[in-house]
């Protein structure tokens, strides 16, 4: 029967066929793709995997049971279910693939299991209604963009354990005010935060020793940054537009600072640099609206260094350190 599935659809434990029961462990790639009139689905308490794409553009999809023995979600599993409100995956399920859950745009809370290692790229790309977002312990890694778009979301807070954050994981997530971030954190990708224009504060965890390209990038309420002493360099755009930065304090360990790094940071006032020799810049860190109206306070001693410091001898104000 070539007919698209409508309304409830109840997948079994066991089937019988030629008088012998089976098991019912799979939902194959592309089953029920394109159903759009699909309203509810409940699994089988056997089914251990679902495949790729196996929901995928089911539009009014709002309801999804799932059993015990699930472990694996396929890529793109659920992707443009926009009538799904919320997911409740079972403790078990150790893989969500790539962008399983894009698109869910009535999509408001999502409980992510215990035993899940990644947060696998685009997995919630597009979900403008998550508003609560509950990571399991076990998680290493939040993919690119991730989280990217979901612009009702304004919390997050990742578990111990967590060593990194790709590319664009958070971009234009615009109510997010709110960031926690683990200790155990080695690496924060480039535009991991880009466009979150509610963020005010971020604190750079001590186990990540840079600011990577357009990290902070239009975080436009952004007003407080705290950056260890171990940061060895700020990349290109890390804080481009951020307009309500009033004042940063470089640490004494960075030796080189990104092009546009403070482009269009238009309330800077004060640039705190506590490195004895300038860091390197290849070309403009800001704007010229910039180098006219921020104060660049260096150590004692060091404003002869910084005057002839290629790119800082563009700064119109230079003081000394009290």
């Amino acid at each position: 029967n070539d007919a698209p599935y409508e309304g409830r659809v109840v997948i079994p434990a066991t089937v019988v066929a030629g008088g012998r029961e089976y098991r019912v462990t799979e939902i194959l790639d592309e089953a029920f793709a394109g159903c759009t009139g699909l309203l509810a689905a409940e699994l089988g308490a056997e089914i251990e995997s679902i495949g790729i794409s196996a929901f995928e553009g089911c539009t009014s999809l709002a309801r999804v049971t799932f059993g015990n023995a699930l472990h694996i979600v396929g890529m793109n599993a659920f992707k443009g279910c926009s009538s799904l409100a919320e997911l409740l995956l079972p403790a078990r399920v150790l893989v969500i693939g790539r962008a399983a859950f894009a698109g869910c745009t009535s999509l408001r809370n999502a409980f992510l299991p215990d035993m899940l290692i990644n947060i696998e790229p685009s997995l919630f790309d597009g979900c403008t209604a998550l508003e609560r977002v509950s990571v399991g312990g076990s998680v290493e890694s939040v993919g690119e963009y991730a989280f990217c778009g979901c612009s009702s979301l304004r919390a997050i807070s990742l578990p111990a354990g967590v060593l990194s954050i790709e590319g664009w994981a958070f971009r234009d997530c615009v109510a997010l005010e709110a960031v926690e971030l683990p200790t155990s954190l080695v690496s924060i990708k480039k535009g991991a935060f880009w466009g979150c224009s509610s963020l005010s504060s971020f604190t750079l965890p001590a186990g990540v020793n840079m600011l990577d390209q357009g990290v902070l990038a239009g975080c436009s309420s952004l007003r407080s940054v705290a950056l260890h002493s171990g940061v060895l360099s700020i990349g290109y755009g890390a804080f481009y537009n951020c307009s309500s930065l009033a004042s940063i304090t470089i640490p004494a360990a960075v030796v080189n600072v990104g092009d546009q790094a403070f482009r269009s940071c238009s309330s800077l006032k004060e640039l705190c640099l506590q490195c004895e020799a300038a860091p390197m810049c290849s070309g403009d860190i800001a704007d010229a609206a910039v180098y006219a109206a921020a104060t660049l306070v260096v150590p004692c001693g060091a404003v002869a260094e910084y005057g002839f410091a290629r790119v800082w001898e563009k700064f119109a104000n230079v003081i000394e350190a009290r």
